[in-house]
């Protein structure tokens, strides 16, 4: 299995008591799903709140995206976990609900496990201990060298060239030198999908090379972002750069940008009061997509001040917002 091209990542809406709204996340999904160059839904994501999410509401959310999408479009299930048992548990849990590849978010987030991220044999023998007892289609997500979490090109290396199950790798970079160093590495191997920390250099990591992009971010205006993406993989880059530099930087440098000022916090949104998922949220309302921006505690959801700014923003590129209040 290759995969090029766009992979869409849905949020996750919520009702005013914090329950899944089932219709609009469908909904959402349909939309992606006309997507240019689309090649898989990625459910259960950072963005998608898959920390918030209980086992069940994460298998009904893959449920609920198979269902709605044809199958030649591959669901893939962001895996989240500590030991191995339990990661091993929602995988399985995963491919029953219908997934069709799985994305393995580092398993070492816990403090004392951190140390080991950077070294080359913990996570080599995680994945070759994981593939071997799952046995599916697998995605590395690779965090940015800044957060401590980040696998180096070795171990990347020896993954891919050793696991016939990892067949591509969501590949998290804050600086594009660190990105040509990765992907010189890993092409030809295994499909590298760019996604920036997150995606405010995307421009540079597109033109060094990759096999397609993937962030939650690119559901605010998303068939600009796919109209990038797609001018890349076809050399066009003087086209690419206007359009990511005139519609898709602001966005980007919007959400994200700030995040700069702490880039050893990972998610940190600048010193702003909601994160960044709030904010996608408050875009997807002024959009008309969501009912509602509500993020799950400890989360926090933004000001009318800082929604406000994502309604501007959003009205500013001309993607038919108008202003929520509450």
């Amino acid at each position: 299995m290759h995969l090029k091209g766009y992979i869409a990542g849905p949020l996750v809406p919520f009702t005013d008591t914090l329950k899944i709204n089932e219709k609009e996340y469908e909904t959402q999904i349909e939309g992606m799903l006309k997507s240019e160059g689309l090649c898989g839904v990625y459910v259960n994501a950072l963005v998608g709140e898959v920390y918030a999410l209980e086992p069940e509401e994460r298998q009904r959310l893959i449920s609920l995206a198979r269902q709605v999408t044809p199958n030649r479009i591959p669901i893939i299930a962001g895996i989240a976990g500590t030991r191995m048992s339990e990661i091993i548990q929602r995988s399985n849990e995963a491919v029953l609900a219908g997934a069709d590849i799985l994305m393995v978010n580092p398993p070492f987030e816990a403090r004392t496990y951190r140390r080991l991220a950077t070294k080359e044999d913990p996570p080599y023998r995680f994945f070759k201990e994981f593939t071997e007892t799952v046995n599916m289609p697998t995605m590395v997500f690779k965090y940015p060298r800044e957060y401590g979490l980040s696998y180096t090109n070795e171990t990347l290396v020896r993954i891919a060239d050793d696991f016939d199950q990892v067949i591509g790798v969501k590949a998290g970079n804050y600086t594009s030198s660190d990105y040509y160093r990765m992907w010189n590495a890993l092409k030809g191997k295994i499909s590298v999908f760019a996604t920036g920390g997150d995606t405010v250099d995307l421009l540079g990591m597109m033109m060094i090379g990759a096999d397609g992009a993937e962030a939650g971010i690119m559901c605010i205006g998303e068939d600009q972002w796919t109209r990038f993406i797609t001018l890349c993989l076809e050399g066009k880059y003087t086209e690419a750069r206007n359009l990511f530099m005139e519609r898709l930087a602001p966005i980007a440098d919007y959400i994200y940008g700030l995040a700069y000022l702490n880039p050893i916090a990972p998610f940190s949104s600048g010193g702003r009061v909601g994160s960044t998922t709030a904010m996608i949220k408050d875009a997807l309302v002024a959009m008309g997509v969501f009912s509602n921006s509500k993020v799950r505690p400890p989360d926090l959801e933004t000001t009318n001040e800082e929604r406000k700014g994502i309604v501007d923003l959003v009205n500013r590129l001309g993607l038919q917002a108008e202003v929520k209040t509450v």
